[in-house]
């Protein structure tokens, strides 16, 4: 008893059609934050060493998933007073993301500058 050939074309093109929308992608893993080789971290200037803390609490507050602290640099604000920029390593919705943070060690507001 063999199917008429028109039906096992039919289902031989609705098996390759299902096969065809599944993808085999990978679950992604956390994966650590290394710093570059001969990388030094960068010191931060006198009043900054709250920045890292500051802004990780802020990323936290904004209900980000705050891995750590991908870089750090000091800055001058649009008012010549000393600030510091810092890259926070994110999680969201499954991607990994940088999103800069800004610390102004003379009110000690740390702000989330862009998601």
């Amino acid at each position: 008893m063999s199917l008429p050939r028109s039906l096992r074309v039919v289902t031989l093109l609705l098996a390759a059609a299902s096969l065809g929308a599944c993808t085999l992608t990978a679950i992604p893993r956390p994966m650590p934050i290394v710093p570059a080789p001969g990388a030094t971290p960068a010191t931060p200037a006198a009043g900054m060493a709250g920045a890292e803390a500051a802004c990780t609490a802020a990323g936290r507050e904004r209900g980000l998933d705050v891995l750590g602290v991908a870089s750090a640099r000091d800055v001058m604000g649009a008012d010549g007073a000393p600030e510091r920029d810092v890259m926070l390593q994110v999680a969201r919705n499954g991607t990994r993301l940088e999103v800069r943070c800004n610390y102004q060690p003379v009110t000690g507001v740390a702000r989330i500058m862009l998601i």
